[in-house]
């Protein structure tokens, strides 16, 4: 098995003997994906045709059309109303062949390079985010921008639409209505202008969304753009690693329960309750910066990051950016991640994913350098607190007054000598530096 394949599919596997057949079916996917591609050029230079013919038979004041032209006029809303049901079908028609596409391209790429073919990391001919040139199945999007060739079913349904409303009740200045007999109201003729463009993005652009994409996520990605702040691309692959990790460390027989009870209660003893951010823990750790505060109060520095937040920068914020605009985002992520994943899923893909030490990523990395084999592991309380207290050391260095600290602040029966013990053989093995 090619190992670029695995680190997307690690579980899909063939023999060599069957690889004529997974080599029919890559053909048959690429077949499918081609003629679809077709199909929905095709249809759309159709629709796009029926458009242009049909907006100016609306400007026709010739006799022959002037009394259909008034019938219609007079039946605006009933017309205009069939026009727009028939149009937004029509759209989700279009959303739903664009997903198929999307779903054979991301086959035929998945199929490719478990067959070993590769086009290389030098796109010059071949962008990486089309099919024929790309290496990982998740650069091939759902939705690929306003502007590209996907987009244009979307542009060719809401002018055309818009513009028969407008021609239809443009003469208009609004439309009576009466609401429980209680007297007249009035709705300018634009309204429906706003209703068909609101409608049709919603129905274009929310059924494009990825597994875990949502009108919120796509929100905060434009905000970040606005303000020039950097986010990860492409959230889908990201997730999909994190993912992947928490399956291998399941298929390792890795037993990380006690780590997880140590992260919460010295982390964020309110991650059972809150919903991915606690203002109280944001509120210590602003005041933790005061150093005459921290001291007479006993605190840790800290960054008062719930374990959400904390995942959320550890997944998709890139460091060395604005300290404030990175909490803001940290925050705005963490209720879209609340939202995505449950308590017990999101615990899962921290510990799989965060710094444990410098340039020790994930559970699995931490586990071999700090204490060796991974493969049926049994963390014990011990060596649990430790690996928390790595993660949560900004210093990245040893301070036995640190660790007291969180000894004391622990309600687990922790055996403090095995604990030294630990460390002392992590500094005598130069796995931790104590601090100069």
């Amino acid at each position: 098995m090619d190992s670029k394949a695995e680190q997307y599919y690690p579980t899909y596997t063939f023999k060599p003997e069957n690889r004529d057949v997974v080599l029919l079916e890559f053909e048959e996917a690429q077949k499918i994906a081609n003629g679809q591609t077709k199909v929905y050029g095709q249809v759309t230079n159709i629709l796009l045709a029926v458009v242009t013919v049909l907006i100016p038979l609306f400007f026709n004041k010739e006799k022959d059309s002037s009394d259909t032209f008034t019938i219609l006029k007079e039946n605006a809303l009933f017309f205009s109303s069939i026009i727009f049901i028939f149009g937004a079908l029509i759209l989700r028609y279009f959303v739903d062949l664009q997903k198929s596409i999307t779903i054979n391209a991301r086959k035929v790429v998945t199929l490719r390079t478990m067959l070993g073919l590769d086009y290389g990391h030098i796109h010059l001919t071949l962008p990486n985010w089309r099919v024929e040139g790309a290496t990982n199945p998740f650069t091939i999007k759902y939705f690929n921008g306003w502007l590209m060739f996907q987009s244009m079913p979307f542009w060719v349904l809401t002018i055309g639409v818009n513009a028969i409303w407008w021609l239809t009740t443009n003469n208009r200045i609004e439309y009576n209505f009466d609401f429980l007999n209680d007297g007249t109201r009035y709705i300018p003729w634009y309204f429906g202008n706003f209703i068909i463009t609101i409608t049709y993005l919603f129905i274009f652009r929310r059924n494009l969304n990825d597994i875990h994409e949502t009108n919120f996520l796509n929100i905060i990605r434009l905000f970040a753009k606005i303000m020039r702040f950097r986010l990860l691309d492409n959230f889908e692959y990201v997730l999909y690693r994190a993912k992947l990790s928490v399956t291998e460390m399941n298929r390792l027989n890795v037993n990380y329960a006690n780590l997880k009870s140590i992260l919460i209660e010295i982390e964020d003893k309110t991650f059972y309750e809150n919903k991915g951010i606690s203002f109280k823990s944001l509120f210590r750790a602003f005041i933790s910066q005061i150093k005459p505060i921290r001291e007479r109060l006993n605190l840790l520095e800290s960054g008062g990051s719930t374990i959400t937040m904390q995942l959320s920068r550890t997944l998709f914020i890139p460091s060395n950016q604005n300290k404030y605009l990175r909490k803001l985002f940290e925050i705005s992520i963490s209720f879209w991640l609340q939202r995505q994943f449950s308590k017990q899923e999101i615990l899962n893909l921290y510990i799989v994913s965060v710094r444990y030490d410098y340039g020790v990523m994930g559970l699995s990395k931490a586990i071999k350098h700090f204490y060796g084999n991974v493969k049926n592991k049994q963390l014990s309380l011990e060596e649990s607190f430790v690996l928390v207290e790595r993660l949560s050391n900004v210093t990245g260095t040893f301070r036995q007054e640190r660790v007291d600290f969180l000894i004391e602040k622990s309600s687990k029966r922790l055996d403090h000598l095995k604990i030294n013990d630990i460390y002392k053989t992590l500094i005598r093995k130069g796995k931790i530096k104590i601090k100069q």
